[in-house]
């Protein structure tokens, strides 16, 4: 053998092992960069989520220190807590038209359209003129969202409204706090709830 045909057959060997590392390479790179990607992309979902459900939760708050939860109404007690709730719903369907939160700047398909049910506190033991109440955030992602962002967090908020006066506490849930209708409140918890 001479040694023009080894040096050739070394210089293919070295070309071939080359160009399997560079691909390995590549391709690491590639999918390290698409996984930083989706995280970030999954991430911007969440905040963005968060803060249109947060404010609701504001929204809805500042309606019951505007209206007292009555139009008109001077002072009202032994209002119960069920009673209060579907007011405190009302004021969040006032926002109907802010429910759907488009981003044209990702996509045209992405959007996230996000409700809020409000309840009396479900903690057993509650009193019915406890003025507990809560609300539950739920949300419905374009398929676009959801496949980039996986489940978007639950919030979950519990508020006292029945306060007679400004920095008052509320009461244990298991009492009756007057079932005052004021424009006053106390929040208990903002909390994440776990994904379903």
């Amino acid at each position: 053998m001479n040694l023009r045909n080894q040096d050739g057959g070394a210089l293919l060997f070295v070309t071939m092992v080359g160009l399997v590392i560079s691909l390995g390479f590549g391709l690491f790179m590639g999918s390290t960069v698409v996984g930083e990607s989706r995280a970030i992309e999954a991430q911007l979902a969440r905040s963005r989520a968060y803060w249109a459900e947060m404010g609701v939760f504001n929204y809805g708050l500042s309606r019951i220190a505007a209206s007292k939860f009555c139009n008109g109404c001077l002072f009202q007690t032994n209002v119960k807590d069920t009673d209060l709730a579907p007011i405190l719903q009302a004021y969040f369907n006032e926002l109907t038209n802010y429910r759907v939160w488009t981003y044209l700047d990702e996509a045209a398909g992405y959007s996230i359209t996000t409700s809020v049910t409000a309840a009396a506190d479900n903690t057993p033991g509650r009193q019915n003129f406890s003025g507990w109440l809560m609300a539950t955030s739920a949300y419905t992602p374009s398929a676009l969202v959801a496949s980039s962002s996986g489940q978007l967090p639950l919030m979950e908020l519990r508020v006292c409204v029945g306060l007679a006066y400004s920095g008052d506490e509320c009461g244990p849930i298991t009492i009756n706090n007057g079932g005052n209708a004021t424009s006053y409140y106390s929040i208990n918890r903002l909390t994440n709830l776990p994904s379903p």
